[in-house]
């Protein structure tokens, strides 16, 4: 039985067997339409309409990939379907041919149940989240190509360099990226690498399961690998994949790949920077931890012996009282009694000079406590190269900051 937002997927595929396997899978959820060929499936697009579409590559007749290049042919932007492949083959090769085709997704044979019914779901969001985004995503290209029409390109090559060195986190960085790359009319994804986590960012919203396994499969490679229309420029914390590199213009492509290797440059520069200010922040907020403990230990101890001292005199003075009581009931002569009062009076005059002396080191605590407590206010977090936003170079979408 459907659920009740009665999403479509169309299963092409000539072996029974793994048709049957994927149509048990989704029956249940989903709008099945099942189909032995690509022809037959091209046929049935304009009745059936599907929201999902499972491909398998190695089919007579149209193999999947020449399926999926004539299905993004005959479709309009607001009915194009989200494509997985379903295939035995699992190499690099294969998943860029199937990028290149337009595939979304590679799902290797033999199929497992509910890693189908998760990654149909995945795929039906993503559809609806590139329906709403597709009226920002024009009207910024819009925008863009207006960019580049007073701007010359080298001219927006330095704008981004002057422009990158504002950015204040791997987002905003790869948002001014993609709007650089627009304003040459280029369709790109970007991936930025801090320590620890890999970013994807596309115009189009999120990035597909796809697109994440061409990036980690790609960034390895050679500094500039090219694949056809696709250009990919990789450096140790930035990768730019170029999708739409215009291959027929020999002139312009060239030009495009010298200035795509600044920019790539440039981004890998502004990442590095932005490593660099988040380690120094992470440093002071450790150094201003560590003083604050050093403070905190330094006024704990001149108290203490601050106290030590006080204590120490009322023990004495104590002391001296009762020393002086009970010398009276000892049956010293007066000349005896004078003596010993006169040899504890003594002894308790150089204990109390050595407070004294003593005094100094107290004095020398609180200075360094109050030392500790300027350097604190005066040692602060580095701040962001600009407080207020770069100018964008087009307009960006909305996607969590680092």
């Amino acid at each position: 039985m459907n659920d009740a937002t009665n999403h479509k997927v169309m299963i092409v595929d000539d072996d029974e067997i793994s048709a049957d396997v994927l149509t048990l899978a989704l029956e249940s959820s989903f709008d099945i339409r099942t189909l032995n060929s690509g022809d037959s499936a091209l046929a049935a697009l304009e009745d059936f309409k599907p929201d999902v579409v499972l491909l398998d590559i190695s089919m007579p007749g149209l193999d999947g990939y020449a399926t999926c290049r004539a299905l993004r042919e005959r479709l309009i932007a607001d009915e194009q379907p989200a494509v997985i492949f379903v295939s035995a083959k699992d190499s690099l090769e294969d998943r860029l041919q199937a990028y290149e085709s337009g595939g979304d997704d590679f799902m290797v044979k033999p199929i497992v149940p509910p890693e189908v019914v998760r990654k149909v779901r995945v795929m039906v969001n993503l559809v609806a989240e590139r329906k709403q985004l597709k009226a920002s995503a024009d009207s910024a290209r819009q925008m863009a190509m207006g960019f580049l029409t007073n701007l010359g390109e080298t001219g927006t090559a330095l704008q981004f360099l002057r422009n990158s060195q504002a950015c204040r986190d791997p987002a905003e960085l790869a948002q001014l990226t993609l709007a650089t790359l627009r304003e040459y009319g280029l369709e790109a994804n970007v991936q930025l690498r801090p320590p620890g986590e890999s970013l994807t960012f596309i115009e189009s919203g999120r990035a597909s399961p796809l697109e994440e396994s061409v990036f980690a499969m790609v960034r390895d490679l050679d500094r500039i690998f090219q694949f056809r229309q696709r250009l990919i420029v990789n450096y140790p914390h930035v990768s730019v994949l170029i999708k739409n590199l215009p291959i027929a213009d020999t002139d312009r492509c060239g030009r495009l790949r010298d200035l795509l290797a600044i920019i790539a440059e440039g981004c890998e520069s502004s990442m590095l920077a932005l490593i660099r200010t988040a380690e120094i922040e992470a440093r002071t907020r450790q150094l201003q931890q560590t003083s604050a403990a050093v403070q905190a230990a330094i006024s704990s101890l001149h108290a203490q012996y601050q106290a030590q001292q006080a204590d120490t005199r009322i023990i004495l003075h104590q002391m001296h009282d009762k020393f002086a009581h009970d010398l009276m009931f000892l049956g010293l002569t007066e000349p005896q009694e004078d003596r010993l009062m006169q040899l504890l009076d003594s002894s308790i005059d150089e204990t109390l000079e050595l407070f004294a002396r003593g005094l100094d080191f107290g004095d020398k605590l609180a200075e360094l406590r109050r030392g500790l407590s300027t350097d604190e206010q005066v040692y602060v977090a580095p701040s962001q190269p600009n407080p207020s936003p770069p100018p964008a170079a087009g307009a960006s979408n909305d996607i969590e900051l680092w």
